[in-house]
């Protein structure tokens, strides 16, 4: 086989071998190729001795294959050269594979891109036939450093569910709303932990924050108010949905459990189809509902009015959650303002625990709510949409590899998956 051309295939400078035709042993599962370093007089790498000579030899592998197909390997016979001054041995660097390594830079190379797709060291590791290990141990020098982007103008906060070698239960997960980088993840969400974190940002980026946009977490709120003081805040309107909800659900399951009849038609589909409750009643209401159980047809409308007749309070939340559902009537902020609160103070005349704590939350809440229902200069409604997209795509970082133990590590592939990968 010609020797420039499977040398500089792998990324090897033929400088550094003997010129002459390279050995090709074939074997079950690949090739072998053989050659040799080619001496090179240079002075002692540790006392700058004029002259060196050849102590030895001794042969080297080097994987070249990036399948477990087909392997090939190059069987490099390397010269270990001595010093006659001052008696220590050495031998020169190799353009193609790094010092103590078996791996060529053009593997390695390949290796490191895998990392930023999502799928399992364990996938890697099988598909370059090397060890788990040795793939962790790849990747921990690769996301040796894995800084942080610097802070965006639009910023989402949100959490997410990790349990690791943290004190948390929840990692931080900050994005930026346009472009939907993630921006870092933070270890946990306890407040001296974030305290810290952001009073380590110098003022100047902070101050370039314009929009802070999380959930209703009294730690955001914090942390907003005390880093971010010119920053509009944003609540998500999918929790200001989800706080509304949730207590409806509670009262559904109270009306079924203690006012609707038992083995009735209303008490069967308040239990089984929960979901139709927490549902624009217009997308629902003209299509047909189905019992097997009791050999019924009846309009979704239909039905659901029936079970709500059965608790006044539930017919309150029900239209309440109706009319919240449509707020994307409302673009500005006086519009809001006005909307919101119609919406708290029919919360607060229900008469029901459960509502008026919802209309309480509202109430804290209610200047941030209302940024994320007024739209901006875009047209657009700031949301945490973007920080739960990519919480998505981190679950899926997660399920594939079984779960993370490591946070260092855990964090450094999320950043290489979200926000490196399209930077290469």
């Amino acid at each position: 086989m010609d020797f420039n051309t499977i040398l500089t295939r792998f990324g090897f400078d033929s400088s550094n071998f003997v010129n002459k035709p390279i050995n090709v042993i074939v074997t079950e599962k690949g090739q072998i190729y053989e050659t040799e370093e080619e001496y090179k007089q240079h002075i002692c790498p540790y006392c700058n001795f004029q002259s060196v000579f050849i102590h030895d030899y001794s042969w080297i592998n080097v994987k070249l294959s990036t399948t477990i197909d087909f392997k090939e390997t190059l069987r490099i016979k390397r010269i270990r050269y001595k010093c006659p001054k001052c008696g220590k041995t050495h031998t020169l660097p190799l353009v193609g594979i790094q010092r103590h390594k078996t791996i060529s830079d053009f593997v390695l190379t390949a290796i490191r891109n895998e990392f930023y797709e999502i799928q399992s060291f364990t996938t890697i590791a099988k598909r370059y036939d090397i060890s788990l290990q040795k793939t962790l141990d790849i990747f921990d020098e690769y996301t040796k450093v894995m800084p942080r982007r610097p802070l965006p103008e639009y910023m989402c906060i949100d959490e997410k569910h990790f349990e690791g070698d943290t004190d948390g239960n929840y990692a931080v997960v900050i994005s930026d709303f346009f472009s939907g980088e993630v921006i870092d993840v933070l270890e946990n969400r306890q407040m001296p932990y974030l305290d810290e974190y952001f009073n380590n940002i110098p003022f100047k980026e902070r101050s370039n924050v314009k929009v802070f946009i999380s959930d209703m977490y009294e730690g955001y709120l914090s942390i907003k108010n005390k880093f971010f003081l010119k920053a509009t805040f944003v609540v998500d309107l999918f929790h200001v949905l989800k706080l509304l909800t949730t207590a409806l659900n509670k009262i559904r399951i109270r009306t079924y459990n203690q006012i609707a009849i038992d083995d009735s038609l209303e008490r069967h589909f308040m239990k089984t189809n929960w979901r139709y409750f927490l549902m624009d009643q217009f997308k629902i209401c003209h299509k047909e509902y189905h019992s097997k159980k009791f050999d019924t047809y009846i309009h979704y409308g239909d039905i659901i009015v029936r079970c709500l007749k059965l608790n006044p309070i539930f017919w309150d939340g029900y239209n309440i959650l109706q009319e919240l559902l449509h707020y994307d009537r409302y673009d500005t902020y006086s519009d809001a303002d006005k909307f919101m609160n119609r919406i708290i103070a029919k919360l607060n005349c229900s008469g029901n625990e459960l509502l008026e704590k919802v209309a309480e939350s509202y109430q804290r809440w209610k200047v941030g709510i209302i940024h994320g229902l007024a739209k901006n200069q875009t047209g657009r409604r700031f949301s945490n949409a973007i920080a739960e997209n990519n919480n998505s795509h981190i679950q899926k970082v997660i399920d594939v590899a079984y779960g993370y133990g490591n946070f260092r590590r855990f964090r450094a592939k999320v950043m290489l998956v979200l926000t490196y990968k399209n930077q290469r």
